[in-house]
C-alpha cells in the first residue's frame, strides 16, 4: 500500500474477517488480554439512604473517535454502584446497543461518571493497548462483522459474552503502540485536510447563496435606477420592481403529515428529510401505497411546485418540484404553488439570505420548537419583477450555480477518496499487512 512495505513472513488467522496476519502476531480471544465491563442498568430514583446522583454515559455519546462528555444526565447510584462503574480517560467504550461495536477512546472528562448498561467500558490486562484496539474496532465494524455476529435483523445486542469471545490479532505490545501513534498521526493528517475541503464546500454554499440573494433583490443590470423598497433590512430594489408577499402570488397547502402504508413500488412521498437547499435527494425517498393515499385532500404534486420544510433543523429550506418528482405525494411539509409568477424564480427566492435568514428565520423562531405555518409563509415579501426578467435572472442563477455545484462535486469526491484511504490504512496497519513498526512519526 503506497511507500508502505509489508512483513516478511505471514500466517493464516484462522478468522474469516481477518484473513493472514504476521507471522510473530499472536491469535487470541479479547477475554484474555481485556477487561470488559457492562454499565449500569438505568436508576431514576434512590434505593437506599446512601443512593446519590452521578453523571453517566450512554451509547448516545459515543461516536467513531470522539465521546461527547458534556451536560450529561444524571441518575441514581450506590457507593458500590460508582466504582464498579466508573469511567476515566483512557477508557475505551463499545456500544452494547444502537450501532453496535461503535467505539471511542474517552479522553475529555472531568467529573465524576459512570456508564449505562448500553456501553462496555474495556480496559487493558497484559501487553495489550486500548489504543490499537480502538483503531481494530474500527477495522471489525468496516467489515459488517458485528452485523452478522450481532444478528441485525432483530434488535441486536453486543453482549459481554460476545466481546469476550471476539478473535483478535494481536503484535508485541510496542508494535500495537507504534501501530496506534502511526495511526494517530495519519488519521489526524486526513481529518484535517477533509476539514478543509469542508470548509471550503461551506465557503461555496455562501457564495452561492449570496450570488441568489443578490440577483433577486437588485437584479442583473448594475445600472438600472433603483428605489427604497421601504422595507429596512431589503434596502433599495429596481424601481421597476415591487415588494409583495407569498400569499398574493401563490396558493399555499400542507401536505399528508403521517404517511400512508409503505410499499417498495408505490408512489414516492417526498418529506423534508429529502429536501436540502433548492434539491430533493431521492436517496431515501419512501414509497407508498397509492391505494392508502387520500387523495380528497389533493396531496398530488405538480412540476413547478415548491415544497417548503414545516418544521425541524431544516424548517424554511425548500425545493422546486422537477419533473422527475411529478406525481409524486407531499409529506407533513408545506407546498406553494406559485399562480401569478414564474416557480423557479420564486423558488430561488425562498434560498436568498434575506428570506431563510431574515423573515423565516424570525417567523420559525418565535416557537420553542422550529416551526414554520402557512400563514406566516404566505406574509414572506420578496421582490418581484416583471416575469420576463424573473426568467432571465432565473436562467443566470441556473448557470452560475451549476458552475459551483460541478466544484462542490469534486470536492466531495475528493473527500470521499481521503475517507476510504483513511480506512484502507486503519485496516492494513492493524491487520498487518503494512509494516509500520519502523516508520518514522515526527
Amino acid at each position: 500500500m503506497g511507500n508502505y512495505q509489508g512483513y516478511q513472513k505471514y500466517q493464516d488467522s484462522g478468522v474469516e474477517w481477518l484473513g493472514d496476519i504476521p507471522e510473530h502476531w499472536r491469535r487470541s480471544v479479547f477475554r484474555y488480554y481485556f477487561d470488559i465491563q457492562l454499565g449500569k442498568m438505568l436508576q431514576n430514583e434512590p434505593q437506599s439512604p446512601n443512593d446519590d446522583e452521578i453523571s453517566y454515559l450512554k451509547a448516545i455519546h459515543v461516536r467513531w473517535d470522539k465521546v461527547d462528555t458534556y451536560e450529561l444526565p444524571k441518575m441514581w447510584a450506590s457507593l458500590r454502584d460508582r466504582e464498579k462503574y466508573y469511567v476515566k480517560n483512557g477508557d475505551l467504550l463499545i456500544c452494547e446497543g444502537g450501532e453496535v461495536g461503535r467505539t471511542a477512546l474517552l479522553k475529555e472528562i472531568q467529573e465524576e461518571c459512570i456508564i449505562q448498561n448500553a456501553l462496555h467500558r474495556v480496559r487493558p490486562l497484559k501487553q495489550s493497548s486500548v489504543d490499537y484496539l480502538n483503531y481494530l474496532m474500527r477495522h471489525i465494524a468496516d467489515t459488517g462483522w458485528f452485523d452478522i455476529l450481532c444478528n441485525k435483523s432483530t434488535i441486536a445486542h453486543l453482549t459481554s459474552e460476545k466481546v469476550g469471545a471476539l478473535a483478535l490479532p494481536l503484535p508485541p505490545l510496542n508494535e500495537q503502540q507504534k501501530i496506534a501513534q502511526f495511526l494517530d498521526y495519519k488519521t489526524k493528517q486526513i481529518d484535517e485536510l477533509i476539514k478543509k475541503k469542508e470548509t471550503l464546500i461551506q465557503k461555496l454554499d455562501e457564495k452561492r447563496t449570496a450570488l441568489i440573494s443578490h440577483a433577486v433583490t437588485k437584479g442583473l443590470d448594475s445600472s438600472v435606477q433603483m428605489k427604497d423598497s421601504g422595507i429596512e433590512w431589503l434596502g433599495d430594489i429596481p424601481k421597476h420592481w415591487k415588494s409583495i408577499r407569498i400569499k398574493f402570488i401563490g396558493d399555499i397547502k400542507y401536505g399528508l403529515g403521517e404517511p400512508p402504508e409503505q410499499m417498495d413500488d408505490g408512489l414516492p412521498i417526498i418529506r423534508a428529510t429529502d429536501i436540502y437547499r433548492g434539491i430533493i435527494d431521492g436517496s431515501k425517498v419512501q414509497r407508498v401505497n397509492p391505494d392508502k393515499v387520500p387523495w380528497s385532500r389533493n396531496p398530488e404534486l405538480k412540476v413547478g411546485d415548491i415544497l417548503v420544510v414545516r418544521s425541524g433543523a431544516y424548517t424554511g429550506d425548500s425545493a422546486i418540484v422537477s419533473d422527475e418528482w411529478a406525481g409524486a405525494i407531499a409529506g407533513y411539509d408545506m407546498v406553494l404553488t406559485p399562480t401569478k409568477s414564474y416557480s423557479k424564480y420564486i423558488a430561488l427566492n425562498l434560498l436568498s439570505k434575506h428570506i431563510l435568514e431574515g423573515q423565516i428565520y424570525l417567523a420559525k423562531s418565535r416557537a420553542a420548537q422550529p416551526h414554520l405555518n402557512a400563514e406566516e409563509l404566505g406574509n414572506t415579501i420578496i421582490c418581484l419583477p416583471p416575469i420576463k426578467e424573473q426568467k432571465q435572472i432565473a436562467e443566470y442563477l441556473d448557470q452560475k450555480t451549476a458552475q459551483i455545484d460541478q466544484q462542490k462535486a469534486k470536492i466531495k469526491e475528493a473527500i470521499e477518496l481521503l475517507k476510504e484511504y483513511r480506512t484502507s490504512l486503519i485496516t492494513n496497519a492493524v491487520t498487518g499487512k503494512i509494516d509500520v513498526s519502523q516508520v518514522d512519526i515526527p
